[in-house]
């Protein structure tokens, strides 16, 4: 993996609102990202000091005077622990190469994992943000993937731990923003074209919400069952209003992007409560829907 120095600098001109309201984007100079093999849209790993360091998008490339500036909002520096501007390290290196799960969880890293056969192309189950950062989701990924065997369904996890810190705003990339180029297990299924794709998440929410580009008919098969596999918990199951937040509608959702037609993807965002007491029922629950799905098809 390559690095270059930088100086990491405040956002200031009125065309990077973008940086100010997003702290997982910077922008940075085309010809410096360049130099580590990197270009706009993907993520980059910045280190302020050997303890502060977090993931965060290119989201645009701008010339600068100064080549190795790269600028950010003031929530973006923070993440760093700092609102003031400082020098960094910009680091093309965004999971681990080699650690094993057991050694990322002991040094506080991000790693990245792929199930698949080579060639299935019916589901694909997805927790981009496993490991301490949405507790459980690269768990119940694996499970649905586990239930339904390698023939019918492969599986792509991310995991992060920051046990000194905060592992969300170390390692959380928003799925729409997600770049195969800078996920190399990604990026040998990115183009398979799958038939449908399930992304687990969490969120702050008392409740369990559906999302997607999926049919409405699947998104209430899915809700039907979760809320089945969920009963007495007192935690609503609900489909996503289109103009919620969470709705995962976006194209550029990972979970839709991934599907051989943009819109079979469902995104499952959990309440903390959802996934610490219930996530294998929820994953068993959504493994059948889809076998049934899967299983129709062939």
């Amino acid at each position: 993996m390559a690095t270059y120095s930088a100086l990491i600098r405040q956002a200031q001109l009125p065309s990077q609102e973008d940086l100010v309201r997003h702290p997982e984007h910077c922008s940075a100079d085309p010809d410096r990202l360049a130099t580590i093999g990197m270009a706009a849209g993907q993520q980059v790993r910045i280190r302020r000091t050997a303890t502060d360091y977090a993931l965060y998008t290119v989201s645009e490339v701008r010339d600068e005077n100064i080549e190795n500036t790269v600028r950010m909002g003031a929530d973006g520096r923070r993440r760093l622990g700092t609102s003031d501007e400082f020098p960094g390290i910009i680091d093309s290196q965004v999971p681990h190469p080699t650690f094993t799960q057991a050694q990322a969880r002991a040094n506080d890293e991000f790693i990245e994992r792929l199930g698949d056969d080579g060639s299935q192309a019916n589901l694909i189950t997805l927790a981009p943000h496993g490991g301490d950062i949405e507790p459980r989701t690269d768990h119940q990924a694996e499970r649905v993937a586990s239930r339904l065997g390698a023939a019918l369904a492969s599986s792509w996890r991310c995991k992060g731990w920051k046990d000194d810190g905060d592992p969300f705003a170390t390692w959380h990339i928003t799925s729409p923003d997600i770049c195969a180029r800078s996920f190399s297990r990604l990026a040998r299924v990115i183009s398979r074209g799958f038939t449908a794709a399930v992304s687990f998440h969490g969120f702050r929410r008392n409740q369990i919400l559906i999302g997607g580009l999926a049919s409405p008919e699947l998104k209430e098969s899915i809700r039907a069952a979760i809320a089945e596999a969920t009963a007495g918990s007192g935690i609503p199951v609900k489909i996503a209003e289109p103009s919620d937040a969470f709705s995962g509608t976006e194209p550029r959702n990972l979970v839709n992007r991934i599907t051989a037609d943009g819109v079979n993807g469902i995104q499952i965002e959990q309440s903390i409560a959802a996934r610490s007491n219930h996530w294998g029922a929820i994953a068993d629950a959504v493994a059948e829907v889809y076998r049934d799905m899967v299983l129709g098809m062939l």
